[in-house]
């Protein structure tokens, strides 16, 4: 008798451990789930982004590069150091032009032409920049 009620405790056991399983599994799909649908419309919003504003946003962050590598540069003179002038303009000066090839791009892109002419000599400055050194 004791034999039939340890193997009936058990099953029991064993029984409510795999409805909590279960459940702990179901919990899990719906987490999930949830999971990969917001993820899906989080690449599809990134994938909206026209063209024309992933230039421009290209544009910005090389812009943003070139100027904070100037300033160190500038602040560098200020303080008598020449270390690495050069290369450190050149790179500045890479960024500064592929900021404008691509602000160049985004108005192409954009059906707006009107401002290049002054894209362009914006460009040719940078190339003047880094053919300086």
């Amino acid at each position: 008798m004791f034999r039939f009620q340890i193997k009936h405790f058990i099953q029991i056991n064993r029984k409510d451990k795999q409805a909590r399983h279960y459940e702990h599994m179901k919990r899990l799909f719906n987490i999930l789930f949830v999971s990969v649908v917001l993820l899906f419309f989080s690449v599809q919003s990134v994938n909206a982004e026209s063209e024309f504003e992933m230039y421009l946003n290209d544009f910005y962050q090389k812009q943003d590069k070139a100027s904070k590598i100037l300033e160190e540069i500038e602040t560098d003179l200020k303080d008598g150091s020449r270390d690495r002038v050069c290369a450190r303009q050149r790179e500045a000066a890479g960024y500064g032009i592929e900021a404008t090839e691509s602000l160049i791009k985004a108005f192409k892109t954009n059906g707006t032409s009107n401002q290049m002419q002054n894209f362009r000599a914006g460009l040719d400055k940078w190339r003047e920049l880094r053919d300086y050194c």
